[in-house]
């Protein structure tokens, strides 16, 4: 039962319990504090390795995402112009039939032909706003159109195509020939007009159907951000419940370790009761 004098090896064990239970107490509260169960490469190699790349991927698609975003304002910019001007060349119908009448005074056929002038400059106006980040593709300033990159490699991407609106052209094909002075003029006017109407129209199909694709591709890289977010946080992510349960338990046994340090230190005060008898 006699302990050594120079060393106590109960002790020292005990001690190395309490130093053992006090350094996995320090890691857990690192653990709770950061939510993360690991926070550097030497805490586990191949999860540290696998969560900074896939945190890189992360980065990337919020990349991809940005750019969709600003394909969808483009694109719905430019849509809502090209309503805009759908819309007025119906109103300029009114105005064209109006102006077939034969029986027409002077004065009445100018008022029809300014009318007219300011809605074809109302629709130049439309198409000159229609103008997003410095994109505008509806003016022809962008005929090859503009991409936008569609994954987190750069090797995909979805492009609106560069459209002209402005009247004379292919699309709206009003030219300044139609300003209504005669009969005749106005029937060619009202020719354009409803070829015009069509070929809008044909340009907002085509062009909901780019929006759709960009809409539809931003929610897969949206999902697929998500599930690399979800796949970093299984590899890196502290179980919080778990850690606080970890830490009540690592302070009991600190605890009695210390309390077994006391009982082991009283078996030497028992040794030296002998020699003070």
């Amino acid at each position: 039962m006699v302990e050594r004098l120079n060393n106590s090896t109960g002790v020292l064990a005990t001690l190395r319990a309490l130093q053992g239970a006090a350094a996995d107490l320090s890691r857990s509260d690192a653990r709770l504090a950061s939510g993360l169960k690991v926070t550097s490469a030497r805490e586990n190699v191949p999860a540290f390795h696998s969560s900074e790349i896939m945190k890189a991927q992360g980065s990337s698609l919020n990349a991809v995402t940005m750019s969709l975003s600003r394909a969808e304002s483009i694109s719905d910019t430019a849509i809502a112009a090209a309503e805009q001007v759908s819309d007025l060349l119906i109103e300029m119908q009114e105005t064209v039939t109006a102006a077939t009448g034969e029986d027409l005074t002077p004065e009445q056929r100018a008022d029809w032909m300014n009318r007219f002038a300011d809605q074809k400059r109302q629709i130049e106006a439309f198409i000159r706003n229609a103008t997003f980040d410095d994109a505008n593709i509806l003016d022809g300033s962008k005929p090859q159109g503009v991409s936008f990159i569609a994954d987190s490699e750069a090797n995909v991407t979805l492009t609106l195509a560069g459209r002209n609106f402005l009247p004379g052209l292919d699309i709206v094909t009003l030219d300044s020939y139609h300003d209504l002075h005669n009969p005749q003029n106005a029937f060619e006017a009202k020719t354009a007009l409803e070829q015009s109407i069509k070929n809008v129209g044909d340009q907002l199909t085509e062009m909901a159907g780019e929006r759709k694709r960009i809409e539809a591709q931003k929610g897969f890289v949206g999902k697929l951000a998500d599930a690399l977010a979800a796949g970093v946080g299984r590899m890196v992510d502290a179980d919080l419940a778990y850690e606080s349960a970890l830490i009540q338990a690592l302070q009991v046994k600190q605890q009695l370790a210390v309390q077994s340090i006391g009982i082991v230190n009283a078996a030497p005060q028992t040794l030296l009761s002998l020699f003070r008898g």
